[in-house]
């Protein structure tokens, strides 16, 4: 910081030097923001004395000299100290007199020690009744700038002549060559001018020269001035001497008088005067220093972005060292942990050979955790035929090295969990894939579908709903049986899978589980405090509301699917009126007002036309599906007892006179067969295997209903 502080005093030196220079010589050159050349100057110690104006504190006026009318300042617009030039506005006045003119533009520096007048390329506009007539006979007087009376009355917006009502006007130039630069030549000769005999001074133009296309470049409203210093160079007094690095040059002033000027050689800039700001590089230094010091700002702010970016470069790859070995370590945990619980572990060369290396033609569907995928793996021993499987290859949803270690232990845990529920109505783990960082979970492989696709193609008699809701009841309440619990968290039909034989399989469970008492001591909880998930429709309100999950929050779910046995509606239908949008809001209604035959599906209507005890079966489900539909948790049924009474429902249906099952089980329609070609070899994509399919034609890649994403574990839905 220091050195940045003498950087840029030493850039500001120069200005501390025109400061000093100008208070040893007592000439004050500051007016404002406006610092003007030596010898100009605001006190009384300045040749050449100044206005200036404080309000607006930026301008030098110039202060007419021997003037003795009321005629307003001249503002002076700019100085050129190179040429001893500055340029002053004279703005077009009707009212101005010639010898008002002369008095603000001409000052003769008599008995002082600078002066200034017009310069050669100024010219004056005139007016008058006698201009022109008092120019003697021989007079080097010319007109040859003479422009018309209608153009100044333009310009100058005189309606008429000057004070005494001219009729005519004049343009009075310089009478002598305006190329002449030395001697006499810098000057406007007020004596020859004064013989043009106008009366009135209406404005000024300056004269540039001609452009290039040969036109004169002209500006009006203004005039030229040049200054001096009187004597020559060899005689100039203390205030008028130049400084080092400056020419001298001796001109002639209008009066006739001898004068010079000093002006800085090429190259530099300044003044020109001892007194003043003499000659400096300091255009050139500047722009140097300045050059320098944005340099060495972006040359630190390079290096520093580099050191910066090299450091994050060597963090990273020791970040990545370290995630790479924690990474390899928690996946041979999962390994061995796999293996030691009786769940095969497979290469990923294996896996990828299964799914022809996970083609788009093998992929059943995809969810919010993965992508499923169907396959065949060899099977435990030599002579085993391949097994069909489906193939769940997991999310990568931990990137960071300090959430690998926690995703690898709830992967272990779930793989654990899952290994120890065996029931036939539960979809089995049969095998899982940690090669290569990647999570590959092996499940059965269900063929027929899900019971929502079944249920919106409505070929699902009731006997066969009976069935499947009695099954799926016994599998979730072996899941609330296990010790811990387990809690499903998202019972629905598209979770519900059909085999061959329409007989259900639960997916996707092991999400989460309530037991505690491992952790505490023997002691146990009702609830898992944990942020709701689940699927919109069937997430229990209480559960919502209160974050406490539990068992009874799968028997609210549970009720829903009930429901959508009974109806076969959507569970969210936004064609719905609004207040039946929630299918369970709807069912509510109408079985609180014994109106339930208003939403059986028709399917199931034309079932109980034929056989009387579909319709009382119906009721006696939909009074079931209603108490579990409870708001609190604690007047719902537990799952053990809603899984008995579909038992007893089930089995008080009257006897199938087709079925060779025992009286009173339900008949369960054998699906067809048919033949779907799913590259499912082990030999790549020319060999096909056959997937059965139901009657209602579950052909095409099947997409489930979306679940919100677990925060409590990294297993992901089963139906995609």
């Amino acid at each position: 910081m220091g050195k940045l502080f003498l950087a840029f005093l030493f850039l500001f030196l120069p200005h501390a030097a025109f400061f000093s220079a100008t208070a040893a010589g007592r000439c004050v050159r500051q007016c404002g923001s406006t610092l003007t050349p030596y010898p100009f100057g605001f006190s009384g110690d300045c040749p050449i004395l100044l206005a200036c104006n404080a309000t607006a504190s930026t301008a030098a006026l110039l202060l007419p000299h021997n003037s003795t009318a009321a005629a307003p300042p001249y503002p002076i617009i700019s100085f050129n100290s190179t040429a001893s030039t500055f340029v002053v506005s004279v703005d077009p006045s009707c009212n101005r007199t010639f010898a008002e003119a002369v008095a603000a533009l001409a000052s003769a520096g008599a008995g002082a020690a600078a002066g200034y007048g017009a310069s050669y390329r100024t010219a004056l506009f005139l007016s008058g009744d006698n201009c022109g007539r008092g120019a003697p006979p021989g007079s080097a007087v010319t007109f040859s700038c003479s422009i018309s009376s209608q153009f100044m009355a333009l310009h100058a917006q005189c309606s008429g002549g000057g004070s005494g009502g001219a009729s005519s006007s004049s343009c009075v130039a310089s009478t002598t060559n305006l190329n002449a630069s030395t001697a006499a030549g810098p000057f406007m000769d007020w004596n020859k001018v004064r013989a043009a005999g106008c009366e009135d001074a209406l404005t000024a133009a300056v004269y540039y020269g001609d452009t290039l296309a040969g036109t004169p470049s002209l500006q009006f409203g203004v005039a030229e001035m040049g200054w001096w210093l009187n004597g020559t160079c060899a005689g100039a007094g203390a205030g008028g001497v130049c400084a080092a690095n400056a020419t001298c040059q001796d001109v002639e002033t209008p009066g006739g008088a001898r004068g010079h000027r000093c002006a800085c050689r090429d190259g530099m800039s300044g003044d020109g005067f001892a007194a003043g700001e003499g000659c400096h590089h300091y255009d050139a230094d500047r722009s140097k220093k300045i050059l320098l010091i944005v340099a060495g700002v972006v040359a630190g702010a390079v290096a520093a972005g580099g050191a910066v970016l090299l450091c994050l470069a060597q963090c990273r790859r020791c970040r990545a060292r370290r995630w790479s070995s924690e990474r390899l370590a928690a996946m041979r945990l999962l390994s061995e942990a796999a293996t030691s619980s009786g769940v095969p572990v497979y290469s990923y060369a294996e896996v990828a050979r299964a799914t022809n290396s996970f083609c788009h033609t093998h992929r059943l569907g995809t969810g919010a955790y993965g992508t499923v995928y169907v396959g065949k793996l060899p099977g435990s021993s030599c002579s085993a035929p391949a097994a069909q499987v489906a193939i769940k290859r997991l999310h990568c949803r931990h990137h960071h090295e300090d959430d690998d270690a926690a995703a690898a232990a709830q992967l272990l845990n779930e793989i654990k969990l899952i290994s120890s529920v065996s029931h036939p109505n539960l979809v089995r783990l049969l095998g899982c894939c940690l090669d290569r960082g990647e999570q590959i979970l092996v499940y059965e492989y269900v063929p027929n579908g899900t019971l929502s696709h079944h249920l919106a193609a409505g070929a699902l008699p009731w006997r066969a709903r009976l069935g499947v809701a009695a099954e799926t009841a016994a599998a979730i309440a072996h899941l609330h049986g296990m010790r811990p619990p387990i809690f499903h968290r998202d019972v629905k039909s598209s979770n519900i899978l059909l085999d061959a034989s329409l007989r259900p399989k639960l997916a996707d469970f092991g999400l989460s589980r309530a037991g505690a008492g491992d952790r505490l001591g023997g002691a146990t909880r009702s609830h898992v405090s944990t942020a709701p998930q689940g699927t919109p429709g069937y997430v229990d309100p209480e559960y919502h509301q209160c974050f406490h999950l539990s068992d009874k929050s799968d028997v609210y779910s549970f009720g829903v699917v009930l429901l959508e046995l009974i109806t076969a509606m959507k569970v969210v239908d936004f064609d719905r009126p609004a207040a039946e949008v929630n299918l369970a809001s709807l069912a509510l209604d109408r079985i609180g007002k014994g109106r339930v035959a208003e939403i059986v599906d028709p399917a199931v209507l034309a079932g109980a036309a034929e056989e009387e005890w579909v319709m009382e079966s119906v009721r006696h489900v939909s009074e079931l599906a209603f108490r579990c539909l409870a708001f609190h948790k604690d007047v719902r049924p537990a799952m053990s007892e809603v899984a008995a009474e579909l038992c007893r429902i089930r089995d008080a249906a009257a006897p199938d006179s087709g079925s060779d099952d025992h009286p009173g089980s339900s008949r369960l329609i054998r699906p067809m067969m048919m033949d779907v070609h799913v590259d499912v070899s082990l030999d790549g994509p020319d060999a096909a295997g056959k997937k059965a399919v139901s009657p209602v034609s579950v052909q095409e890649v099947w997409v489930s209903d979306r679940s919100s994403p677990s925060t409590n574990g990294s297993l992901p839905r089963f139906v995609a």
